[in-house]
This record gives structure tokens, sequence and C-alpha cells, in this order.
């Protein structure tokens, strides 16, 4: 008999539990159950007059595989883009000026000096704190103990890198106050490269020197891949290649109940707003963490609190459509961050048009600005047109565009950033330890060990690996508490 399992959350982490399920040896009768009347949670692409416009993410880390290789299993090898090698560096705003980054920094760590030595962002005393880098003691981590971005590029540079380079660049990715984000769970190859070569310059000029041997030494790979037609491509293709599985949009699980052992229906019911009681023998909650707080609430309370600890942070993106004509600046960039002493109410703005090919009909240009995030979600306050009128009010002060856009289109994405805090990753060990205690329920997505589409279609790849193999059992009376753990007895 085929182990029955309930996928719910359809976006790219319970669409890549379903698809390695369907590669497994042996089958899985598979309900993929999503409240939205789509596929995809973040990942939305629309076409609009020509333009190529991803709502959410635009691209994932060319160095993590999982993403890669899944859009090659499903037919888009040929579709893979990189950034484009002519608009690659980024403009950091400082002082209402754009700056661009020095050339040769790598995650914000800089591998050359001429070209630090010479920008403006820096005065001499910031430059000679970091060129201290390489003998700054490095530091080994016991256990859970952790650190911020903020305090670990500070220690490692010096405050002024932190302010205006790594803040941004690094905490920019999760739209979060790097003041708050752990480290270890959002730049562990920082951490990584302390720890082998203690000194991050010395760690990045070896990891620049492995990218431009990808090249042949004719420049750098790109950092970001993407597709052609746009991110979403990737949902569509992964789920017109699920064979098997059935999908239900716009169906909400409502509750999720386990049943006694030796029911025949299976280990867990799933109450959905459509479909009625849907019985299976594995749950997998591909949702985010406050989400899935309310799907377990009824049965695991310490769960459900763990789960709703784990915070989040809304954001919107602004996309504004010019003639090239009307912008002065020549958009020679992938885009510029926003630091936070800049204080300004956006976060950062991406030259889409400019960072890839297939995004603007000729002639047109397509921007993206970033609004919301850690200290900025009271501006999300504003309906669309407040925010679109928000965006060009940076654009003309930073970029002098004066003439109005084409077109704007705004999305929103509600509770939808998570914030790996500082302690995120013994939190998440606490959590996971906690879930296996109940035989057949899984958990996983955007932020929970990792963030961005590769760590979450890995997620969704552990997810089907435990449903298909490795178990946890242990009785009621021998689960954890909220305070602590309790190890596990796996059994195949």
């Amino acid at each position: 008999m085929k182990r029955r399992v309930v996928i719910v959350g359809g976006g790219i982490t319970g669409l890549a539990t379903a698809y390695a399920l369907e590669k497994a040896t042996e089958p899985s009768d598979v309900h993929i159950l999503e409240a939205a009347p789509r596929l995809g949670g973040n990942l939305v692409t629309v076409n609009h007059n020509g333009f190529t416009i991803d709502g959410g993410p635009d691209s994932w880390v060319a160095t993590k595989p999982h993403a890669t290789r899944l859009a090659k299993a499903v037919g888009l090898g040929d579709e893979l883009i990189g950034t484009r090698p002519d608009t690659r560096k980024v403009y950091i705003v400082w002082k209402k000026q754009l700056h661009a980054m020095p050339e040769g920094l790598v995650l914000g760590i800089p591998t050359e000096w001429r070209p630090f030595a010479s920008t403006e962002l820096f005065g001499l005393d910031a430059k000679l704190r970091a060129l201290l880098e390489p003998i700054i003691p490095r530091k080994i981590y016991s256990g859970d103990e952790d650190e911020s971005i903020a305090s670990f590029v500070s220690r490692r540079l010096g405050p002024d890198i932190c302010d205006r380079i790594a803040g941004p660049l690094l905490g920019g990715i999760f739209a979060g106050d790097p003041e708050q984000l752990s480290v270890r769970a959002c730049v562990p190859q920082l951490v990584e490269a302390e720890a082998k070569y203690g000194s991050l310059i010395s760690a990045m000029r070896v990891l620049r020197a492995a990218r431009k041997e990808q090249t042949g030494g004719e420049g750098e790979a790109s950092t970001f891949l993407s597709l052609k037609r746009g991110i979403g491509d990737l949902v569509t293709y992964v789920a017109h290649r699920l064979r098997d599985a059935e999908i239900s949009t716009g169906c909400a699980a409502t509750r999720v109940s386990p049943l006694e052992e030796g029911d025949s229906r299976g280990l867990w019911a799933v109450e959905t707003s459509t479909r009625g009681t849907l019985y299976a023998d594995h749950v997998a909650l591909t949702l985010p963490a406050h989400a899935s707080a309310g799907m377990v609430g009824g049965f695991d309370p310490a769960l459900a609190r763990m789960l709703g600890a784990m915070s989040y942070v809304s954001t919107a993106t602004v996309f504004l459509a010019y003639r090239k004509y009307d912008v002065r600046h020549p958009l020679d960039a992938a885009g510029f961050l926003v630091p936070k002493s800049e204080n300004r109410p956006i976060l950062a703005c991406t030259f889409v048009s400019s960072k890839w090919d297939h995004r603007a009909p000729s002639g047109q240009a397509l921007l993206r600005v970033f609004i919301g995030g850690a200290g900025g979600e009271h501006h999300l306050e504003h309906d669309d047109e407040g925010l679109a009128r928000l965006a060009r009010e940076q654009l003309y002060d930073l970029l002098g565009i004066e003439r109005a856009p084409v077109f704007t289109r705004v999305f929103r994405f509600k509770r939808a950033s998570p914030q790996p805090t500082v302690g995120h990753l013994g939190r998440m060990r606490r959590l996971l330890a906690q879930v296996a205690t109940w035989r057949g329920l899984h958990v996983g997505g955007n932020g929970f060990i990792g963030t961005g589409i590769p760590d979450s279609i890995k997620q969704g790849e552990e997810i089907a690996a435990g449903i298909a193999g490795v178990r946890a059992t242990l009785a009621p009376s021998e689960r954890v508490t909220a305070d602590g753990t309790t190890p596990l007895t796996l059994e195949r």
C-alpha cells in the first residue's frame, strides 16, 4: 500500500518535497494543499507589455546547487541565465550620493586594496582598520554560541564597513536589521571562512580566484542565476512534472490532528476548507512558521510556541517602468543599497533591465524599489498608489528621474521575510527535535535552516527523504517541553 502524504503549502519547498517523492524508489500518494489560488508562494512572475516582472525573489545563489539541479531536472537547463557581466557593480547611497562599491568585494569583504583605498565611502581611519583584519584573532564558537552580523563584521573589519557595505548587503537579503540577525544562521560561509583561514580577506581571495578559474580566467562567474522568462518558470515546470500528485489550490488546511496508533486511516487527519478531511501517514507543513504554529497548537502547544516565536517582517516591491531617455542616470549597475544610517524609507533599488537580459523591451528600463522590512514596516500602511509615490520621490532624489513612469506595479509580502535572529540555530535544533517526536510530522520552509530558493528546495528534499526513509519514534510521555529536548531513537 502506498504511503499517503499531505503537503500543506504549495510554495517551492512543498513542490520540491512532492517532486522528490515522485523520484523515490517507493511511490507515495501525494496531495498538495495551497490556500492561495496559485502555487509558488513568494515566487511570482508577471508579464506585462513585454516586461518580465519577478515580484518576489528574482534569482538564487549560484554556489548553492539545489535550485540549479532542480531547474535542470525539470527541463530548464537551457533557460538559466546569470547577471549581465557589464553591470555587476553595485552602488551604495552615502550622504545623498551614489558611490560605487569598490571592485573586488566578495560578500562585502575587500580582496583588492587599490580600489578599496581609493573609494570615497570611507575615511583613512576606516581603511586602516580594515587593513588590520588578517591579524584579528579568530573566534571559535562553542555549542549554540552566536553573534549578530553587525557584531561579526565590526569585530573583523570595523563598524564603518559594517554600516556602509556589509550591513545593507547582508542584512538586506533578509530585509532585516544586521544588529539582530544571526551570522551563523544567515551567513555561515563567513563564519566558516574565519574558522578555516583566520582571515575573511584571505578566504574571499581564495573564493574569488576559484570563481575566475570557472570562467578560464576571463572575468568571474555570475554570483546569481535566474531564468530567461522569470523565476516563476521554476514553479510552473516543477508543478507540471508532478505526474501523480493531486494539487488543490484555493484550499486551506484548517486543522491537523494526530490519530490513535493503529488507525487504519493513517496517522494524521487534515481538515480542509473545501476537500473535507484528508487522512495521511505523513503530513509536511511547508509554511511560514507562524502559519504552521496554528496547525499544531491543538495537539502540541509547546511546538506551537516554538514556531510562533520565529520572527517575520513584511515587505513590498514597487516596479517602475520608464523610457530610457527619461532617465538621466546611465543605470550601469545592478542597482543600489541604502544603509540604515541614511534614514531613508527604502531599502534598495534594483536596475532590473540592467541586471538581467530578457526583462524589458528595447528602449525601456525597469526598476524595482524595496520598502518595509525591519524598522520600516510602517511605510506599508500606504496604499499601492502611496507606495509608488514614495518610490518615485526617492528615485527623483537619488537618480534625478523627473518624468512619470510608463506604469507601476506593487507586490506586497505580508510576514513573508524570516528573521533568523541571534541564537536561531539553537532554537531550530530544539524545534526540529520536538517535531521529530511526532511520527509522520515534518516542517520546513524558507528561514528554518538557511534562506532563499536553494535552501528551501534542500529542505523539501530532506523532508521527502525523511518520509521515504528514517523515522523518529518516541512515546508521547517522552516528548519534550518547550524548555528542553529528549534524545531520539531512530528506526527505518
